[in-house]
């Protein structure tokens, strides 16, 4: 008779999370590419201990079959210990909860705006590029 060994095999594990509640509960992964304010940083099997500021983008979950699970996330942080990774964000949104025509709609009306002086145009400037990321990553 033959006898299956089960291994235990190490793995990451990943969560998402906004204020509203997890988005993303302790998921097995084979890696995660993050969206930090330097550019992406990716997280793999025994990555050291890290903390590392999320700006805004495109959060890249690969499970454990390496199958792409993506989502727009914005501002936030991100700390790896012990192959567990826990992501914090003020919003964390799936491609199809994302609604391209009404962001094109406030991208439009931002545009139109009239501006006071230039730190008014500069935060409109970041919310449209936000605004265009999420509307990106919609037809993914």
């Amino acid at each position: 008779m033959a006898t299956t060994v089960k291994k235990n095999k190490k793995a990451l594990t990943c969560s998402v999370i906004t204020r509203n509640g997890p988005v993303l509960r302790s998921m097995r992964i084979d890696h995660v590419e993050i969206p930090s304010h330097d550019g992406y940083v990716s997280i793999h099997l025994d990555h050291c201990p890290y903390i590392v500021r999320i700006g805004y983008g495109e959060l890249r979950v690969y499970n454990e079959d390496n199958k792409l699970i993506n989502m727009y996330v914005e501002d936030g942080i991100a700390e790896v210990t012990n192959n567990v990774i826990g992501i914090l964000v003020e919003e964390a949104l799936y491609p199809k909860d994302i609604n391209a025509d009404l962001l094109k709609e406030e991208i439009t009306k931002l545009s139109k705006q009239m501006l006071i002086n230039a730190e008014e145009a500069r935060r409109n400037n970041e919310k449209i590029a936000r605004l265009n990321k999420q509307i990106e990553i919609s037809s993914k």
